[in-house]
């Protein structure tokens, strides 16, 4: 019946998707011609571990730009986001006018509601002081009617103000007098609302027979430049009526002085802190395209990252390609701001022409900048152990590193304004610089800072911008951090990757197990192991424990042994304890207590050598969701050893041995199911290693 059921599987299954093997001889002869058919990587001699170290760098690095190249997620957070917040701040500053002298204000009614048809009331004594005053061109001149004799009336009111000492005669009794009968006569007003847009009025006094000519200016000093729009007006008018020539435009512009220098520097400075917020949040978001592909490659669900150190993953190679590729990626965005603030001459931050700039500002931007770059890159592959989800991890990354650089600056920059907590922050900031963000933008806001205690002499004038008085701090932490932070990101993962070293940092809880019966034969094994005749084969397990926190038990007390050449089905119910011994064999989990020797090495003292004698196809495909099948297998076969010249070889042996050759440049992330174990079988066969659980 069996027979029956694997044939009809076979007539159904068309595509050949869940077939291992095709029958094609061809194949087999070309491996076969090729060398790779049969070879085992365990009996070749080993490479040395500077040649395993480039041969993983290599294909470590090519794996980090295949992934880039197809996850939108780093072109935006590590190139797009970055240079738009550099190009904002940037902009910013060369945009502000408080670090701009003001241009010439041209002055006419322009800017009035009426603009040409303002309306301008005069009194004039004679028509041909009336007819200058027609002379206008940019407004609407109103003749007001002449005021009778009660206006000379010794104490009249005016605004609501008795005045008893105004003499007949006297011209500026006679303005007040006026002023004061216009207001009464609602001059202005159109039915029972007033005209808008009305701004000065004129009093023309003058006498036809001495040619003299003169007048009174009344202004609403809602207007600022009422007074000298209005002069312009009349003078213009003036020039016309004395030149016969109504063609002439008289123009007035009023031209601010030029900011002082002490001035423009205090403004320059203020207007750069925002500059430097924008460049510390643009480097913020560059951080969300490091982070979430490290949690990702160590998700549980998949665990790619276990994968390959099973395979033999060189641990320093694994990090120093990610370190390469983030830096290769940071250098955009570097680069492109360093370039910005050459061209774009930001004077506290190149020193051209600046007689109160520190010496060499731009270089020590630079040598800040590099520096900054792999302190950041390695800062955040430490936050990444914090993280077990990629999608949150990319969101928790940019508000930590906004709180680490943006809110630290800011709050630094308030506690030095502060009298009374300055000398307080300048002892803080040996804590605050532990953060290269916070480094970064504090060096951009110094060097704004210095060039005004330059100009007020508070520093000398000869200072470097190497200077501990300037940025030699930062640049002292930051290179320290460069040279501290990658070595605590490796060692970390070297603590949690090699059990011999996880076992003397954590401890498993004690339980005291329930009563329960053993079988016979496992009984019996459990005497062979224990008597030592089962020492010499291929998979021993010695009373292997595992008790998880909690205290859950997943593993009670196993013992068993395989001899070379021997196939096992290790099987049990849920929760029997298959997937944690699987766990403990690879060195995914530590054992509570026990010993394990795979190829007679112990898995917690020799992990090199045991991953060179293992093939691991895991419960849960552990593959790169971006890597198509043919990358995945060059990259193992790279990972495991493979000599350069049979990889290719292998590749379509494997591909061919699973089928898998219709799928050959299918992303990982879009096969099925069963052509997703097909290909984690194949992964764990490279090499022919002589121990493989599947």
């Amino acid at each position: 019946m069996e027979e029956v059921f694997i044939k009809v599987a076979e007539i159904g299954d068309v595509s050949q998707q869940h077939t291992l093997q095709k029958k094609d001889p061809t194949t087999t002869q070309a491996a076969s011609n090729s060398g790779s058919a049969g070879f085992k990587l365990a009996e070749q001699a080993p490479n040395s571990a500077l040649t395993m170290f480039f041969i993983h760098f290599r294909a470590l690095f090519k794996k980090r730009v295949r992934t880039a190249k197809r996850d939108k997620r780093v072109v935006m957070f590590g190139t797009v986001l970055p240079i738009v917040f550099l190009v904002l701040g940037i902009a910013l500053l060369k945009a502000s006018s408080l670090t701009r002298n003001d241009p010439g204000l041209l002055l006419n009614t322009a800017p009035y509601p009426l603009k040409e048809n303002t309306p301008v009331p005069y009194m004039c004594q004679s028509d041909w002081m009336c007819d200058a005053v027609n002379q206008i061109s940019t407004a609407k001149p109103q003749a007001i009617l002449g005021l009778d004799k009660q206006v000379y009336s010794p104490e009249p009111t005016v605004f609501g103000v008795k005045y008893t000492n105004l003499t007949g005669a006297d011209t500026n009794s006679y303005n007040v007098r006026t002023g004061d009968e216009i207001f009464q006569r609602g001059y202005g007003k159109s039915g029972d609302g007033p005209v808008v847009g009305q701004y000065g009025g004129y009093v023309l006094l003058g006498d036809s027979k001495t040619r003299s000519f003169g007048y009174n200016l009344a202004v609403n000093t809602t207007a600022v430049h009422a007074a000298i729009v209005h002069k312009a007006l009349m003078d213009e008018a003036l020039y016309r009526t004395v030149t016969a020539n109504s063609n002439v435009k008289l123009t007035c512009t009023n031209l601010p002085l030029p900011l002082t220098d002490s001035t423009k520097i205090l403004f320059t400075t203020i207007v750069s802190f925002t500059t430097s917020v924008f460049v510390v949040l643009a480097f913020a978001y560059f951080t969300a395209s490091v982070v979430p592909y490290l949690v990702n490659e160590k998700h549980p669900s998949h665990n790619s990252k276990h994968q390959q150190l099973v395979s033999g993953v060189s641990l320093p190679a694994f990090w120093l390609a990610n370190f390469a590729w983030d830096l290769l990626l940071y250098s955009v965005p570097c680069v492109f701001g360093l370039m910005a603030i050459y061209f774009f001459d930001i004077t506290p931050f190149t020193g051209r022409e600046c007689s109160s700039c520190a010496g060499s500002p731009f270089a020590a931007l630079i040598v800040i900048f590099v520096l900054f770059g792999f302190a950041i890159v390695s800062f955040c592959y430490i936050l990444s152990y914090l993280f077990t989800d990629a999608a949150s991890s990319q969101t928790y990354i940019i508000m930590i590193n906004v709180l680490f650089g943006t809110i630290l600056m800011t709050t630094s920059v308030i506690l030095d304004i502060i009298e009374s907590t300055k000398d307080i922050n300048s002892h803080l900031k040996f804590v605050w610089r532990l953060s290269p963000l916070f480094c970064v933008g504090n060096s951009l806001n110094q060097l704004s800072i210095s060039t005004l205690r330059l100009a007020q002499g508070l520093i000398k004038k000869d200072t470097s911008a190497f200077s501990t008085d300037i940025l030699g701090w930062e640049v002292a932490y930051l290179a320290a951090e460069a040279i501290l932070f990658p070595l605590i990101a490796i060692g970390i993962d070297y603590a949690l990757s090699f059990p011999k070293i996880k076992a003397k940092i954590t401890k498993d809880p004690h339980v005291v197990d329930a009563p329960y019966d053993v079988d016979e034969d496992v009984m019996a094994e459990e005497d062979r192991v224990a008597s030592g005749a089962a020492d010499k084969d291929a998979v021993v397990m010695k009373n292997l424990r595992k008790v998880y926190k909690g205290g859950k038990v997943g593993v009670v007390n196993l013992s068993l042994a395989l001899p070379k050449g021997e196939c096992f089905g290790y099987l049990g119910i849920n929760g029997a304890g298959k997937t944690s011994t699987m766990k403990i064999m690879t060195g995914d989990v530590l054992p509570t207590s026990g010993a394990a020797m795979l190829g007679g090495f112990d898995i917690m003292s020799h992990q090199l050598e045991v991953r060179r004698l293992i093939g691991y196809c895991p419960q849960f495909d552990a593959l790169i969701d971006l890597l198509t099948v043919r990358e995945h297998l060059e990259l193992f076969a790279a990972i495991k050893g493979v000599p350069p010249s049979l990889i290719d070889a292998i590749v379509n042996e494997k591909m061919d041995q699973m089928n898998l050759n219709d799928f050959e440049h299918k992303l990982a992330g879009t096969l099925s199911g069963g052509n997703k174990r097909k290909l984690s079988v194949a992964i764990a066969m490279i090499g022919s290693p002589p121990i493989i659980f599947l």
